[in-house]
């Protein structure tokens, strides 16, 4: 029966500082020299062309068309990949994803 309990009690102490501790992260200063991201996502799109530099070209511009309607300009926004694949003769598949900052 008292192992029960110490048991318990170890159990409710760690619940306890596991709710303590996102709490006391939060209130610590921030060093100085840091900068703050507020909101970073990533956009990702696809096209449909006839080369394959042109499918991976259309897909960041829409890729970065997402991005400007979500409120990013471009100097916030970094390339992170873009793909190219031939579906068939004069058909090629490209994929684009870009990260965005602010």
């Amino acid at each position: 029966m008292a192992s029960i309990l110490v048991r318990g009690a170890v159990a409710a102490l760690f619940a306890g500082c596991a709710v303590l501790v996102p709490a006391a992260a939060q209130a610590a200063p921030a060093p100085t020299g840091t900068v703050h991201v507020l909101e970073e996502r990533v956009f990702n799109d696809m096209a449909l062309e006839n080369s394959p530099k042109e499918a991976k070209r259309e897909a960041e511009k829409a890729a970065r068309r997402q991005a400007l309607i979500a409120g990013f300009t471009n100097e916030q926004c970094v390339l992170l990949f873009a793909d190219s694949s031939r579906l068939g003769p004069g058909y090629y598949w490209g994929s684009a994803s870009i990260r965005c900052t602010r």
